[in-house]
């Protein structure tokens, strides 16, 4: 590009459509380079800026913003350093502002030496958009000085009207016509509006047949007849009004002017007026006036509350109003930017509106332009600029869609589409502020920038949307995105589902959104068990063993099988029938004695209550043998149930089968420094803060996928850095976007950048870690892997735009003692997490009106550590050497409890016994008197076997003779030797 088209370049962009100053241009460039500055600031700013965008830039205009982006950089460094430092900062921003000004200013010298019109152009743009649809008519074929305004027919003639100010101060209207192509535009007629001063308010508009342009200044009214033939009716002004914004639409009888009346010699108020049209036959006039002033209220804390304008036709940029009148509805939009108000008024009633909606205090913009999308009068369109109020400095720009048939029209309604978007964002020729919009009868917008280019975003079909990021002057149509449709043609965003239209089962979870179907338990929470065991209520061997041996539980088969009690009570129950058996056979069979003999002689041989003594206490010894051996069994299975860890399987040996030779202790302790520590867990330690964490992400039911921009930033002080994404893949019928990154470092602080209007039905975050060994086995760290799931209550809901999940990670400890003392502990090491978030706070409602404001979608992870730990200490309740001495300390005590139970018997219960026998025995009439004195005489011949007995040894009781008895007689036998 040479010199001159340098200059010429830089003269466009100073020339601004409303008489924007070169000072404005700069006041954009500012603008977007912060944006810009957003864009690239997570990267090395600087060292791109330095190698690669200015040295390369070929263009001064170009040249001029990387300058000033560079100059934005160093000032946003400043507020951050400190010292020195932002010292030398300050001196590259100054060096790096002056070399950006001075390329500036060299441009504009430049200027002087250069003829107007090489600069100025007419700029023709035919939709739809080819390579041949553009083309440039030369400024010089008119005598404009200065250009009002431009009007194109609805039909499709291709032509435009233009009104001017030439080089004298004259008043000019023309119109250029083509006879179909872009190429073959001719200015056909060209006519000054004589007998008047320049006119600083001066429009036009077209009617709905092309035949003719209507035009309304401060002093004049006239109609520019273009078919069939031109000629120009020039009448004064008799309807009072200073115009700023007209429109007629698609009839060719009336039209609507707004702007300001003069109500005192010394204010003007905004007015509007209904007039009729008759086209050369006279002057158009007014049929009613809208009742502006004295329907806009404002309170006394609002500075639009003292509006003043002292002369209507003064000029100022602010003051510029706007008209759309809908003939299909007899409704008509009027925009007065100056006090951030669009009224809606109805023709049949121009005194009272419909209603009316504000933008906000302390600014201005809103409605500087407004339309209806197409002629079925069902939406409004509006131009919301943002100017700061007391000085007119712009903000922002946006179009924002209006569906006023469904959703009516006042403070709180909601747009149905916002311009630009994250998804449909500005072209890319397009500048950031906004001035001017206009629709066709289809519903196609136009939108012109302040550098004066224009774009058309075209109706899409159904199941389509307009795509805007495009580098041509009008959109194609793409298909909807995934979980978002449209019915219907427009320019709109397609929509969301809503989680009443998905038709989902009731395991599956389709909230707003929804991409597909996706079962609850696709994305469930997952714990990792890491709570300690309680010590059992008992921890003492003696108690335990008792419990266990004398317990006797009949609502369980397994506890009745496991009882000694229940096999003693057996073994005695089998005595007893021995017994039973052995005292029947004698009474029926007292000559076959020999039997019952030998059998009593075996349980005497195993009698350890009364040393031999008396057969039935051989019953009873087996039944204390059976005790005893239950409890050097129960004892050896006890021993063998630590450590808890080595145990795969319940209890068998006792009723409760979780019963465990185990003790647990738990406590919370300070952590300490590694590097001083001679403590024999800090091995257990080291492998804690050395095991290497995974974040895992879950996004469930959004239409983000791994070919977005996703990105995960690092946040360490005031460095920002960027992590990769280790992995990234999509499951459960693409509903479920997951993401693996590998983080490096245990404390940290991140965040995922989702940008996007796409919506998060929910969300799962966990990590996990290897699991890792020291000294063969002694240490083990155990693997991590938790996952929390957050869904909202409400399927109306979804993940809000940005959270801020907080993980405290805490260190658990486990040391094992040995079972023999002899051993060394063991540890085991594990991560505790804490994820407290408020679930209320994560979601938020959606919509349709709502979910394209989104830009991006922030999640953010904090990864802290607590500064205690817990230590869990795990202790056998007995050792082996405590578990023998105690078996047989049971033994000793069973067979003295069970021998002073049997001599209690034999000296107070025997007795007894014999006594109530003989008196029975006395009392009975069946007892003859012979056989009472066998009776004594026996008894007798007993008293003295027992003196002999307790007078000679053990030897002799076993040559005695056998005593038989019977029910009705007791014989005796002489003894043999």
């Amino acid at each position: 590009m040479t010199n001159k088209d340098e200059l010429v370049q830089l003269a466009r962009l100073a020339e601004q459509a409303e008489r924007y100053s070169i000072g404005s241009h700069s006041k954009y460039t500012v603008s977007a380079c912060r944006s810009s500055w957003r864009i690239i600031s997570g990267i090395e700013q600087e060292t791109l800026l330095d190698k690669y965008l200015i040295p390369k830039a070929t263009t001064a205009e170009s040249k001029i913003v990387y300058l000033e982006m560079k100059g934005d950089y160093y000032r946003y460094l400043t507020e951050i350093t400190v010292g020195s430092e932002q010292q030398t900062i300050l001196n590259d921003a100054d060096t790096a502002c002056r070399t950006a000004n001075q390329a500036f200013d060299n441009a504009l010298t430049g200027l002087d030496s250069i003829d107007d019109d090489s600069y100025r152009v007419w700029y023709v743009e035919l939709f739809p958009h080819s390579s041949i649809s553009s083309c440039q008519i030369p400024y010089n074929l008119t005598t404009c000085d200065f250009v009002y305004s431009v009007v194109v027919p609805r039909t499709n003639n291709i032509s435009f009207v233009y009104n001017c100010i030439d080089i004298q101060g004259n008043n000019v209207i023309g119109v250029f016509t083509s006879n179909g192509t872009c190429e073959s535009f001719q200015l056909n007629d060209e006519q000054i509006v004589s007998n008047y001063s320049t006119q600083d308010n001066f429009l036009i508009a077209i009617d709905g047949q092309g035949t003719g342009v209507y035009s309304i200044a401060d002093d004049f009214v006239c109609f520019y007849q273009l078919y069939p033939t031109f000629e120009l009716f020039v009448w004064p002004n008799t309807i009072g009004i200073s115009p700023r914004g007209m429109h007629i639409g698609s009839n060719q009888d009336y039209a609507v002017v707004a702007g300001y009346c003069q109500s005192t010699p010394s204010s003007a108020v905004e007015c509007g007026f209904y007039i009729r049209l008759n086209t050369s036959l006279s002057s158009p006039y007014s049929i009613s006036k809208f009742n502006i002033a004295g329907v806009l209220y404002y309170p006394w804390s609002d500075p639009r509350v003292i509006r003043y304008m002292a002369n209507s036709q003064t000029y100022t940029a602010q003051s510029v109003m706007s008209v759309s009148i809908c003939w299909n509805t007899q409704q008509v939009l009027i925009g007065i930017q100056s006090l951030n108000t669009v009224l809606l008024y109805s023709l049949n009633d121009t005194h009272n509106p419909i209603s009316t909606r504000q933008n906000g205090v302390g600014y201005m913009g809103f409605g500087k332009s407004v339309a209806w999308l197409d002629d079925t009068g069902e939406k409004a369109v509006i131009l919301a600029n943002t100017y700061i109020y007391s000085t007119y400095e712009w903000i922002s720009s946006a179009v924002h869609i209006y569906n006023i048939e469904s959703d009516g029209f006042s403070d709180s309604t909601q747009p149905i589409l916002v311009y630009p978007n994250s998804q449909q964002v500005l072209l890319q020729m397009m500048a950031e502020s906004l001035i001017r919009l206009s629709c066709s009868p289809a519903g196609n917008l136009g939108i012109l920038d302040s550098l004066s280019n224009g774009v058309g975003i075209l109706v899409a079909p159904p199941g389509y949307y307009p795509n805007t990021n495009i580098d041509v002057y009008a959109t194609n149509s793409i298909p909807c995105n995934r979980g978002t449709n449209r019915t219907y043609a427009g320019i709109e965003l397609c929509s969301p589902y809503s989680s009443s239209s998905m038709n989902c089962s009731e395991d599956s979870f389709c909230p707003y959104g929804a991409v597909g179907e996706v079962l609850y338990s696709a994305f469930e929470t997952i714990e990792q068990i890491q709570e300690y065991p309680e010590s059992p209520e008992n921890t003492v061997f003696d108690d335990i063993l008792m419990q266990n041996m004398f317990a006797f539980n009949v609502n369980s088969v397994h506890c009745l099988l496991v009882s000694p009690l229940v096999w003693v009570v057996l073994v005695m129950l089998i005595g007893l029938s021995v017994a039973l058996f052995l005292t029947i056979s004698e009474a029926l069979y007292p000559e076959h004695h020999s039997m019952q003999d030998n059998v009593k002689k075996v349980f005497r041989k195993i009698d350890l209550i009364g040393e031999g003594e008396m057969w039935i206490g051989g019953l009873i010894s087996a039944a204390i043998i059976v005790l005893v051996v239950s409890a050097y069994s129960f004892s050896n299975s006890f021993l063998r149930q630590y450590p808890i860890e080595d145990i795969t399987h319940n209890s068998s040996f006792a009723c409760d089968v979780t019963l465990r030779n185990a003790k647990f202790s738990t406590t919370t302790q300070q952590r300490w420094d590694p590097r001083r520590s001679t403590k024999e867990s800090q091995t257990m330690f080291d492998l804690l803060n050395a095991q290497l964490f995974t974040l895992n992400i879950d996004l469930v039911q959004t239409a983000f996928t791994c070919d977005d921009q996703l990105y995960v930033q690092r946040f360490d002080g005031y460095e920002t850095t960027i992590i990769p994404i280790t992995k990234c893949q999509t499951k459960y019928n693409d509903t479920t976007l997951s993401l693996t990154i590998l983080l490096p470092a245990q404390v940290i602080s991140v965040r995922l950048v989702l940008p996007g209007l796409n919506t998060v039905g929910a969300i799962r975050i966990g990590l996990s870690g290897p699991a890792a060994e020291a000294e063969d086995g002694r240490f083990t760290l155990m693997a991590l892997n938790f996952a929390s799931t957050f869904v909202s209550s409400s399927l109306d809901q979804v993940l809000a735009e940005s959270m801020t999940f907080p993980i405290e990670l805490t260190e658990i400890v486990n040391q094992t003692d040995p079972l023999n003392s002899n051993d060394v502990s063991k540890f085991s090491g594990i991560w505790s997490s804490s994820l407290t978030v408020n679930s209320a706070q994560l979601f938020t409602n959606e919509s349709q009106y709502t979910f394209l404001y989104r830009t991006t979608t922030n999640i953010s992870i904090t990864i802290e550590q607590n500064i205690f730990y817990i230590g869990n200490l795990q202790q056998p309740i007995a050792r082996q050497t405590e578990v023998i001495f105690r078996s047989l300390l049971f033994t000793i005590v069973v067979l003295e409890v069970f021998g002073l139970i049997f001599l209690l018997i034999k000296l107070l219960f025997m007795p007894v016994f014999r006594t109530i026998h003989e008196r029975l025995r006395q009392r009975s009439p069946k007892i003859h008197d012979s056989e009472i004195d066998d009776i004594s005489k026996i008894k007798a011949e007993n008293d003295i076997i027992t003196k002999v007995i307790h007078e000679n040894d053990q030897n002799f009781i076993k040559r005695k003779c056998h005593r038989r008895w019977s029910t009705t007689a007791i014989a005796r036998k002489p003894c043999h030797d």
